[in-house]
């Protein structure tokens, strides 16, 4: 367990509030304020953008520190690791009919939750890849997302398994991120989803 805390920060964070505040208040508050710190960084980003480059082309692996791309890096992973996980333990238990529910949420609540999550997780990818250098070196034919938008692009794309080819990574890395974020999605959207729904009516 002291692995997944040092790979998801933000898990040990919420089950912190977990034991002080009411489980159910605490789940639905962290993923809305989560939520909200993704869009505020799309807006941000787009905002940041469109006023300081006049193509609108981010290169936020030059703009930025080493020190910040990691902390923010860490961060947006420690996230999409605690979705991961959150939401897979949950399907497993729900799926074990003698275990009890930890929280009072209902299967509408928590197919809301998943919801919101992938779309926290569409965003949060999406600035994971722009944090990456631009070059040939870690996307094909240097066709890396220049801007927040082909970002957010290449992250939908990637997560609901288009994959279009356009743009694609040639680094071990981004390959592995988009690995990831696949995966991510299949576990929300496949096993959650279908739980969740599956249990509408009970």
């Amino acid at each position: 367990m002291k692995a997944m805390m040092l790979l998801s920060p933000t898990l040990g964070i919420a089950r912190f509030f977990k034991t002080k505040y009411d489980r159910t208040k605490v789940i639905k508050s962290l993923n809305s304020i989560y939520l909200g710190i993704a869009i505020v960084s799309f807006i941000g980003l787009l905002i940041y953008q469109e006023y300081t480059t006049p193509i609108g082309k981010l290169e936020l692996n030059n703009e930025l520190s080493y020190s910040v791309i990691f902390l923010w890096s860490y961060f947006l992973l420690s996230r999409c690791n605690e979705i991961f996980w959150a939401f897979l333990k949950d399907a497993f238990d729900k799926m074990d009919k003698d275990k009890e529910s930890d929280s009072n949420l209902s299967p509408s609540d928590r197919i809301k939750l998943s919801l919101k999550s992938y779309l926290e997780l569409i965003v949060n990818f999406a600035v994971l890849f722009l944090l990456l250098p631009q070059t040939e070196k870690v996307w094909n034919s240097g066709n890396a997302p220049s801007n927040i938008a082909e970002a957010l692009y290449f992250s939908g794309v990637t997560i609901t398994t288009l994959g279009y080819g356009d743009i694609s990574p040639s680094h071990w890395w981004p390959q592995f991120l988009t690995v990831y974020e696949v995966f991510c999605g299949f576990i929300l959207l496949i096993v959650c989803f279908a739980i969740y729904a599956g249990r509408l009516d009970k």
